[in-house]
């Protein structure tokens, strides 16, 4: 089981249920805010959300064999 560790947080990734995604090219921001099992939703804010798609991008590759 794979957790993300943001701040004081620790999230399961089996507790994510979704993922939304804002961005701005120009800029070179991207925000991520996560939906929990139970509802919850946590935004994180810049050096969070980066962490999360590095992770994120990494399981894939991983799960796709990419």
């Amino acid at each position: 089981m794979h957790i993300f560790h943001f701040g004081n947080h620790s999230i399961s990734l089996s507790d994510i249920r979704d993922i939304k995604l804002q961005y701005d090219y120009q800029k070179n921001e991207i925000y991520v805010d996560l939906e929990l099992n139970g509802g919850a939703q946590m935004s994180l804010n810049l050096p969070d959300s980066l962490v999360f798609m590095e992770e994120f991008i990494k399981k894939i590759k991983e799960d796709k064999n990419v």
